[in-house]
């Protein structure tokens, strides 16, 4: 009975989640600045190669399109615009007849419209996977994985909503974020796994595990001399806030961020390997429970940090090989 209302309650909970993410977010084909309109490409006029100049470096493939305007004052005009001389290109890079990217518009001299590429709308095609995996997610998890989704949905509700307005208005970035932290851990340990005893001890354990994550991030940063403004963006966000928002102080909330997904992980695959333990075993209790639990921790934590480290890796890869 107490499964019926779970599972009626995921009904509505999902939809209302994923229509408050949505209704929050802006066109997702927006640009950076607001004379960005969205195109598709009518047919390649011209394709060729830029040389280098320099021997042994590649040359740089361009295209000269036609593009059809989707958007905008001038909808349906067509431009003819150059692809690959603004951005790095290669051969995978190169546009086709009917894909849809995104064009600025600028006034030139005597009045004139400009127009640029500035990259390419990849929605449309990414659309596909994520119809696909979501598809074997519910079919291999059914009411366990569309309630994963709902918690995601609410994750992503909690970040769009309430921590990036407050950093925005200038509040403290760490506060907010931890503030935020603890609604997505609710969120993602009882909206998928239900209120019972095991989701709170794998909540309180995960809340734990997250104010040790906070103390250890400051301590390492103030050690480090991190100031925050490392790259491009946070230079960005420096200069266009007017020093309102704290750099440093950000960094921490990124590593808070970056960490609850593990914490998760970790927090639910102990409660659950316990309770399991528990069950199976009813003369298995106090210390021999904590041993036989932690043994499988010790597992847990070795495929994880070798998991992360991957992960880090794999995101890294062009970094790690110029270096």
């Amino acid at each position: 009975m107490r499964r019926i209302g779970q599972i009626g309650w995921i009904r509505w909970v999902t939809p209302l989640l994923a229509l408050t993410v949505l209704g929050a977010c802006a066109d997702w084909n927006t640009g950076r600045v607001s004379s960005v309109i969205d195109a598709h490409v009518l047919r390649v006029v011209s394709q060729g190669t830029r040389t280098a100049g320099q021997p042994g470096i590649p040359g740089q493939p361009f295209q000269i399109v036609e593009l059809v305007l989707d958007g905008g004052l001038y909808r349906g005009d067509h431009v003819t615009v150059e692809w690959g001389g603004r951005v790095a290109l290669n051969a995978n890079g190169l546009l086709s007849p009917g894909d849809h990217v995104l064009v600025s518009q600028r006034r030139g001299d005597n009045d004139t419209r400009e127009y640029a590429i500035e990259d390419v709308v990849r929605l449309p095609s990414l659309a596909p996977f994520a119809v696909a995996l979501v598809l074997v997610l519910l079919a291999v998890a059914r009411w366990q994985g569309l309630a994963s989704l709902a918690g995601l949905a609410g994750s992503i509700a909690v970040f769009l909503l309430a921590i990036v307005p407050a950093v925005q208005r200038g509040e403290d970035p760490l506060v907010a974020t931890l503030a935020g932290a603890l609604g997505v851990l609710v969120i993602a340990v009882f909206v998928v796994h239900g209120f019972n005893r095991k989701s709170l001890a794998a909540l309180i354990g995960s809340a734990a595990c997250l104010l040790v994550v906070v103390v250890l991030a400051g301590l390492a940063l103030s050690a480090a001399r991190i100031t925050g403004l490392g790259s491009e963006e946070a230079v960005f966000l420096a200069v266009g806030s007017a020093g309102r928002i704290d750099l440093h102080r950000l960094v921490v909330a990124g590593i808070v961020v970056g960490s609850l997904g593990a914490l998760v992980d970790m927090g639910i695959g102990q409660a659950s390997a316990t309770f399991e333990l528990a069950a199976a075993h009813d003369e298995m209790r106090g210390p021999r429970l904590y041993g036989s639990a932690l043994n499988v921790g010790r597992d847990h934590i070795g495929s994880l940090v070798n998991t992360l480290a991957l992960a880090y890796f794999g995101g890294a890869m062009p970094l790690i090989v110029l270096l």
